[in-house]
């Protein structure tokens, strides 16, 4: 019996790991090419708005959220300050200092970004890929994202972002975006 316990938990122990090998290697981007073209400097210039639901490894809403990013750029280099404000009166905010490189792919920081943003743009969309260092139950903890964004037209963009915490937590944000302005820097 111990050996069937043991054969069990090293079963569930390696899957753990493909899960996690699988999250963190760049999923191929599915993408349009036609219509609008993404630019994320010009897409997160300016003022923009938006909300969200997040939902658990099973569908379930847990969380509901709006967000306000401000985005201002020189030249290759941008900063975007985003205001996140929870279902529950919970508060957050994140400013991104991005890079954006020659071949389309773009490189990001942040102050609780424990490994910096990989990202790329193709089409209509953009993949980000990054970890955070996030409080919960009065500790920091290390969550894996996969951002992928979809431009719909100049002003409208969908974001779906996967996370995970640890080897058994993951869920998902599905964010609507809208520029309040088309304001270029």
């Amino acid at each position: 019996m111990k050996k069937l316990s043991a054969a069990i938990f090293l079963i569930s122990l390696l899957s753990s790991c493909a899960v996690i090998q699988n999250f963190n290697k760049s999923a191929e981007l599915d993408y349009l090419d036609k219509g609008s073209k993404i630019d994320f400097k010009k897409f997160f210039s300016g003022d923009i708005e938006g909300f969200a639901i997040t939902q658990d490894q099973n569908g379930k809403i847990i969380d509901t959220q709006t967000v306000k990013i401000s985005g201002k750029w020189d030249e290759n280099k941008g900063m975007i300050q985003q205001n996140f404000f929870y279902a529950g009166g919970k508060k957050d905010s994140r400013t991104w200092l991005v890079t954006l490189n020659e071949n389309g792919t773009f490189d990001a920081v942040g102050h609780d970004v424990s490994s910096p943003a990989k990202g790329k743009q193709i089409g209509n969309a953009a993949q980000m890929i990054y970890s955070l260092m996030l409080p919960e139950n009065g500790m920091k903890q290390e969550v894996k994202f996969e951002d992928k964004m979809y431009l719909v037209d100049e002003k409208s963009m969908i974001v779906i972002s996967d996370f995970r915490k640890g080897f058994t937590s993951s869920g998902r944000s599905i964010f609507s975006l809208k520029k309040l302005n088309a304001k270029t820097e």
